[in-house]
């Protein structure tokens, strides 16, 4: 009996002991539920939160993957801004599809998203509704009226369009008719220019022996050969053909973007003459100068018989000059001078009163450099000339300088027109133009120098290339 009572008395401290832990585990369990649910209510488990609250559509500058900064413009803002990314910026194309910062490209249009106050990169994305037309050869760029045609559609161009070469930005007026180009553009306007092809430059040296008779560079130009050419060409690999008077030569040459290629004939050996070349130098330029009675242009060199000839120069408001003159060597050069007939005369080489109903052309800057209307030698600038109306290509040289080149269009009236140009940029002008290209590698000076192929020889005159 007694062990029963004891039994029983066990058992029941057993069943409390039990119950007082079963009890402090539901109250523990809930006092930490009742914890957890009062800090979410009171916000301290932290959230995501999106800081790039910036957005903007731009074209792309330049990409710097070294220091990982990208920079735009921003269309709508007038703006331009650098601004930082990192591994966890977005960058896509129009599809959503992933792209690296490197592969955007100078000119793109994207749309973007960044800090405003820590200067940061959210995402960059390919503009959905930007068009492009790359590997555009037949446009009509007018700089002045800002405005492009391309193929029957016609386009405006902002004041700020930018224009890309080699991954750094130019001035839409250095683009000339023979560059090949992509145009973007969103609805009817171009917002940026990239020259997929540009041009560069071909200077004979040593050409005497060639002066009057033709140069064919290719199919792209077809000139006759005066004196002091600088021969404007779109890049690329070309066979140039030179006859002259029992001459016919071939040589190979490449022209580089932005660079002077010298083409050097002093290899070519002169057959005996039977006539020689003519430069006629006439004042005013204006004059009508016939040779045994026959018209001829004195923009070039004449190749005459050997022996004497007869000269006429006629200008309006000048008095009709004509003389005689002996043709012995490679090159004779007859100069005249007219009489005004108001007996005003001239003074030195420039007309003090001048008659001409056709207008001049003067390049006023920079100063000192050479300068070339459609590959012909005009002067050193400040220079004066005959105008003619049309679509010319201008071109400014100066030794230790970048030689570059400006289309203009000439109206066809009798007003004097003068032109003004930005200043020639140093052949180390890679510090001047900004440090990157739009992969991030810094613009470099290329020496070519010293490589000749058939006698042609490339000068150090330019910077290049984006790789």
């Amino acid at each position: 009996m007694m062990n029963r009572d004891k039994i029983q008395k066990i058992m029941k401290v057993s069943l409390c002991g039990l119950c007082l832990i079963l009890t402090g585990c539901s109250a523990a369990s809930m006092a930490h539920e009742s914890t957890f649910e009062s800090a979410y209510e009171n916000g301290e488990q932290e959230e995501p939160v999106n800081i790039y609250t910036s957005a903007a559509s731009v074209v792309i500058k330049s990409v710097n993957e070294q220091d990982q900064t990208i920079s735009v413009y921003l269309i709508e803002r007038n703006e331009n801004k650098t601004l930082s990314y990192n591994g966890a910026t977005m960058v896509q194309d129009k599809y959503g599809s992933s792209m690296s910062m490197a592969q955007l490209m100078a000119g793109d249009v994207a749309d973007l998203t960044y800090n405003s106050e820590l200067d940061r990169a959210g995402s960059v994305t390919l503009s959905g509704d930007a068009w492009s037309y790359e590997g555009v050869v037949k446009y009509n760029l007018d700089t002045g009226k800002g405005s492009v045609s391309i193929g029957d559609e016609i386009y405006s161009m902002g004041g700020e369009v930018l224009a890309f070469s080699d991954g750094r930005t130019i001035g839409a007026d250095q683009i000339i008719r023979q560059d090949v180009l992509t145009f973007h553009g969103k609805g009817h306007e171009v917002v940026s220019i990239t020259v997929d092809k540009g041009h560069g430059y071909l200077d004979l040296v040593n050409e005497d022996a060639v002066l009057g008779g033709w140069i064919e560079i290719g199919q792209t130009v077809i000139s006759q050969i005066a004196p002091d050419m600088l021969f404007t060409v779109p890049e690329g690999t070309y066979s140039v053909r030179l006859t002259s008077g029992g001459i016919d030569e071939t040589r190979e040459i490449t022209i580089e973007r932005n660079k002077e290629t010298v083409l050097d004939l002093k290899d070519i050996k002169i057959p005996e003459p039977e006539n020689g070349a003519v430069k006629f130098e006439i004042i005013p330029e204006t004059a009508a100068v016939y040779v045994d009675d026959e018209k001829i242009d004195t923009a070039y060199p004449i190749r005459l018989s050997l022996g004497l000839h007869q000269v006429t120069a006629k200008a309006s408001g000048y008095d009709t000059l004509s003389e005689y003159f002996q043709v012995e060597g490679a090159m004779t050069t007859v100069r005249m001078n007219l009489e005004e007939r108001d007996s005003t005369g001239v003074s030195g080489n420039s007309i003090t009163t001048s008659t001409s109903q056709d207008g001049r052309i003067t390049i006023e800057a920079p100063a000192g450099v050479d300068v070339y209307q459609d590959n012909l030698y005009k002067g050193i600038a400040p220079v004066t000339y005959t105008k003619t109306a049309g679509e010319h290509t201008i071109t400014l040289r100066k030794t230790g300088y970048i030689t570059r080149s400006y289309s203009i269009t000439v109206p066809d009236d009798n007003q004097d027109v003068t032109y003004s140009f930005p200043n020639l940029d140093p052949e180390n002008a890679e510090d001047i133009l900004g440090n990157y290209t739009v992969s991030g590698n810094r613009l470099i000076k290329e020496t070519v120098s010293g490589n000749t192929i058939s006698g042609n020889s490339v000068s150090d005159n330019s910077i290049v290339d984006r790789n």
